[in-house]
C-alpha cells in the first residue's frame, strides 16, 4: 500500500532533529559573540592608547593612561611640572582587565612629547575572560604598540604568556 504523507513518528523524529541542532547553532553563536566582544574591546584599547601617544607626538603635550579593573582614563599634562593631569575622557570596560607591571605609578603609563613612553618597562593588559578570543591583551613598549593573546589562560598576565599578533 502506498502512503501520501509522513507519520507522525516521522515528523517528531524530524522535529527533534531541527531542535538539537538549533540548540548547537545557538550555542556556538553564543560563544562567537563573546569572543567577538573581547576581541572589540581589545582593538578599541589598542587605538584608544595609540591615539594617546599620538596625542603627544602632534601636540607636543604629554599624555597619560590610567587602568583600573573595568575602566581607562585618559589624561592630558599642561606642562613638566603638571603631576596630576586634566581628565581629557573616560572609558568603562564591561570586561576586567588585568595590568602585570609593577612601578611607583602600577595603573598609569604615560607618555612623552616625542611619543615615547616614560617607563622602559613593557606593559601587558590582559582581558580577564573565559572566552579564547584572537585578541585578548595589549602590548605596551616605550614606542610601539601591539594587540596579543594569552596562551595560558590559567597563568599571570605577564609579557612571557602572551603571544604578540
Amino acid at each position: 500500500m502506498k502512503s501520501r504523507g509522513f507519520t507522525l513518528i516521522e515528523l517528531m523524529v524530524i522535529i527533534t532533529i531541527i531542535g538539537i541542532l538549533s540548540a548547537i547553532a545557538a550555542l556556538n553563536l553564543n560563544s562567537w559573540q563573546k569572543k567577538s566582544t573581547v576581541e572589540r574591546y581589545v582593538k578599541e584599547l589598542y587605538a584608544d592608547v595609540q591615539g594617546a601617544r599620538m596625542n603627544a607626538i602632534y601636540n607636543k603635550i604629554r599624555q597619560g593612561v590610567e587602568f583600573a579593573p573595568q575602566q581607562v582614563t585618559f589624561k592630558s599634562f599642561s606642562s613638566e611640572s603638571d603631576a596630576a593631569g586634566r581628565v581629557v575622557s573616560t572609558k568603562s570596560l564591561p570586561i576586567a582587565i588585568a595590568l602585570n607591571w609593577t612601578s611607583a605609578n602600577s595603573n598609569r603609563i604615560e607618555f612623552n612629547t616625542s611619543g615615547i613612553m616614560s617607563d622602559p618597562i613593557i606593559k601587558v593588559i590582559c582581558f580577564t575572560n573565559p572566552e579564547d578570543a584572537p585578541y585578548d591583551a595589549v602590548i605596551i613598549t616605550p614606542v610601539l604598540t601591539n594587540m596579543g593573546k594569552v596562551t595560558n589562560r590559567g597563568a599571570a598576565c605577564a609579557r612571557t604568556n602572551v603571544t604578540q599578533k
